[in-house]
């Protein structure tokens, strides 16, 4: 078989095998392109933290805040919930707050504390118009632990904002442009399942497939336009 046929038909199986995917390639670049980044991550619609006044007197040491929780900590920090100070603790699994200038432990946040985290932290137009405890794990939420506060709002983009239990932050803004821009992104990186891993082994293969069908048809245009044989000229009579 001619070289030049084998890479034909060579290049006409690749293209039907990856084709479509190559086609998903394509989209999901194009839609994650013209979305602003902003948008899709909610940021447009975040409202800036306040930061707790440093005339606020901190009362209690981290010592005393140490006495309030139940585990062995890591380590400790001062941050600021709803504007006020409060002592972060922290080790691989577990969190807990407890006010700096009360002693009070916060965590786990009720739901009056998440909803005034919620509402802080939102600056678009619409109101909260629903409040839920999750025990199971969503989607656009996977890999923020359980369980989680999510505070749905009703404006134009359905923003939905969730919130961590534990240590009263704002761990990840959803909306509807997410939503499309996720499922492209599931398509273009070829994890149907988390949606996270982009160099897994069903990637790499396709991938490789897609490098084979541009090389052969890169070979087939240089063979058929730049490296064709000229026709002789039939002589005249």
């Amino acid at each position: 078989m001619k070289p030049i046929v084998f890479f034909r038909k060579f290049h006409k199986w690749l293209g039907l095998i990856i084709g479509i995917q190559v086609l998903f390639w394509a989209a999901g670049g194009f839609v994650m392109t013209f979305f602003d980044i902003e948008e899709v991550r909610g940021e447009h619609t975040m409202a800036k933290p306040a930061a707790f006044s440093l005339n606020e007197r901190v009362t209690i040491t981290a010592n005393q805040a140490l006495q309030q929780i139940d585990f062995a900590p890591e380590s400790i920090t001062l941050k600021g919930v709803l504007g006020k100070p409060v002592w972060v603790a922290t080790n691989q699994e577990q969190q807990a707050i407890v006010d700096a200038t009360t002693g009070q432990k916060l965590s786990p946040l009720d739901e009056s504390l998440a909803r005034q985290v919620a509402l802080a932290d939102f600056s678009g137009e619409g109101e909260l118009a629903e409040l839920t405890l999750l025990s199971e794990e969503l989607g656009e939420v996977r890999g923020k632990g359980l369980p989680i506060w999510q505070a749905q709002f009703n404006d134009s983009d359905n923003t939905r904002v969730y919130i961590s239990p534990q240590n009263g932050e704002v761990v990840a803004r959803r909306n509807d442009t997410w939503r499309v821009f996720d499922f492209f992104w599931m398509l273009h990186i070829m994890d149907y399942k988390n949606r996270t891993d982009f160099n897994h082994p069903l990637v790499v293969f396709a991938a490789l497939l897609a490098l084979f069908m541009t090389l052969s048809g890169l070979y087939l245009v240089i063979k058929m336009v730049f490296l064709k044989p000229k026709r002789a000229n039939p002589r005249k009579a």
